[in-house]
């Protein structure tokens, strides 16, 4: 039987409830760009990046949460938690590249770059389990729709998370809020190789995943309550 491992889950959620909601509302005035100030451009032109941010963000979540979803599985978990961390990571990397396209504040833009290169090396290494590992060990039927109901669970929390976040009209608060959600995603599914796995190098993976992801969970909370989240009026 496989060991269990105490779980990050419940740690990563309580660590999102400290943040300070500090509220700054959003200038909703159309500009006039004939008649425009300085200061009225600009804010124009941050209100249209933020809705450019704001719709390459949501493709990205809902083309990534579609081909997750659709995986076929092979019920080896160490296989399925390879592939699957894979595409998560790929998400991630998706997401940081459009904080470094739209995002602003240096410290959520280091973040960004730091959180990409976590997970493009994460990628490498689970590339280089599946090609050592050509061949599946499946569970036994019963332990297979077990492990497949854990994995989905935990997909579906994150999609609840990233759902759940509100949207603010500053693209680092709303990168900072969702990419903590992407991490508790990536926590929980490791959690569940954890559990389920049996070989020593995607086991190894899977603490690495969780070991820097919390510690990445911190980072962004620490950002979020610097900076505050700026109030708007509907959710991703």
């Amino acid at each position: 039987m496989k060991t269990k491992f105490n779980s990050f889950k419940i740690f990563a959620l309580m660590l999102v409830a400290v943040f300070v909601f500090s509220s700054c509302e959003k200038d909703q005035d159309v500009v006039n760009p004939l008649t425009a100030t300085s200061e009225q451009a600009a804010k124009g032109a941050y209100r249209e990046n933020d809705k450019a941010f704001d719709k390459e963000m949501q493709q990205v979540i809902n083309s990534m949460m579609k081909m997750m979803n659709q995986m076929e599985m092979t019920c080896d978990p160490d296989i399925d938690f390879a592939h699957m961390m894979i595409m998560h990571h790929e998400m991630g990397v998706k997401m940081a590249d459009i904080e470094l396209k739209y995002g602003h504040e240096p410290e959520a833009l280091e973040l960004a770059e730091k959180t990409k290169a976590g997970n493009l090396e994460s990628k490498e290494r689970l590339e280089a389990f599946l090609a050592s590992h050509p061949g599946a060990e499946p569970l036994s039927k019963e332990e297979c729709k077990m492990f497949m109901m854990e994995m989905r669970e935990d997909m579906m929390a994150m999609m609840h998370c990233m759902r759940s976040v509100k949207d603010t009209p500053d693209p680092d608060v709303d990168f900072a809020q969702l990419m903590i959600c992407h991490h508790q995603g990536a926590i929980a599914m490791s959690e569940t190789e954890l559990k389920w796995g049996d070989d020593a190098m995607a086991l190894e993976e899977a603490r690495l995943i969780i070991e820097e992801q919390s510690q990445e969970i911190m980072e962004l909370a620490a950002f979020l309550n610097e900076h505050g989240i700026p109030a708007k009026h509907h959710k991703m």
